[in-house]
């Protein structure tokens, strides 16, 4: 069985905003699928996105690393967890860059808007896939 939750945040007022529903009781064992990602109004730089399970990011951990060319200098930045809605678009699908636990029965799902980027009205889908107790998962 699959699930969908759904987080929504009309205005772009501050950072690390919770979006609402505050948080979903997870009612079963499941497997992250995909996130998409929507704002009605584009951002103007990236926007920021977390998913947290029980306080922690359902998203693995990624550093960004850049390349200076006229200097030679090769730059890894911190890391971060968060999904990105690109400067400009208007909606993005994420199915990859999950860790690699699943969503326990019991936990509480919540939603932050860490850096609207200028966007507004933002509208994040978790699709969920149930996990019974004779299934195995393709790691």
């Amino acid at each position: 069985m699959n699930r969908l939750l759904i987080f929504h945040h009309h205005d772009t007022a501050g950072n690390n905003v919770r979006m609402a529903p505050s948080a979903y009781y997870i009612d079963g064992e499941y497997d992250k699928v995909a996130v998409r990602i929507y704002a009605g109004t584009a951002p103007v730089r990236d926007a920021k996105i977390d998913i947290l399970d029980d306080g922690v990011s359902i998203f693995s951990n990624r550093t960004n690393r850049t390349w200076n060319l006229s200097s030679g200098v090769d730059t890894t930045g911190a890391a971060t967890t968060e999904a990105i809605l690109p400067a400009g678009q208007n909606s993005e699908e994420i199915a990859e860059d999950f860790t690699d636990d699943l969503i326990e029965e019991g936990s509480w799902v919540s939603c932050n808007l860490v850096d609207a980027g200028g966007g507004r009205d933002f509208t994040v889908q978790l699709e969920l896939h149930q996990v019974s107790e004779d299934e195995t998962r393709d790691d």
